[in-house]
């Protein structure tokens, strides 16, 4: 355990809860652990899921970094002030869409959890349910 990035064999278990989850739903998903600079740590994109599903995971992650909160929140406050949205529409490497949840070790920011492909509302469920156990 790091403070600077989860570490491989914990990001591993909660992307294995994480596609249980999603299984258990009938959903398919892409999920991705990055660390708090953006770089994968462990991955896991479920048979059928498209490879862009993934990226989007990843930047959900990435934006989870940044606001260090869950980017369901964020995506609802985003959703009221269109200015702020349209500044962070412009920077590829976040997406502020519910599936992204920031990891926290010793109560630092180590990285973050991003779940696409199941909607964004189960999304969110996945998520929380596979990290909130952490």
């Amino acid at each position: 355990m790091s403070a600077f990035a989860p570490a491989l064999e914990e990001a591993q278990a909660v992307l294995s809860r994480a596609v249980a989850d999603a299984a258990a739903r009938g959903r398919r998903i892409a999920a991705v652990v990055i660390d708090r600079g953006g770089h994968i740590v462990a991955a896991a994109r479920m048979d059928g899921v498209d490879h862009l599903t993934l990226a989007i995971a990843q930047r959900r992650a990435a934006a989870a970094v940044h606001f260090a909160e869950p980017t369901r929140g964020v995506a609802l406050r985003l959703s009221r002030d269109p200015v702020e949205a349209a500044l962070l529409a412009g920077l590829p490497e976040m997406l502020v869409q519910p599936g992204g949840f920031p990891w926290r070790e010793a109560g630092a920011i180590a990285g973050a959890l991003g779940i696409a492909g199941a909607g964004a509302e189960d999304d969110h469920a996945i998520g929380d349910a596979a990290i909130g156990v952490l």
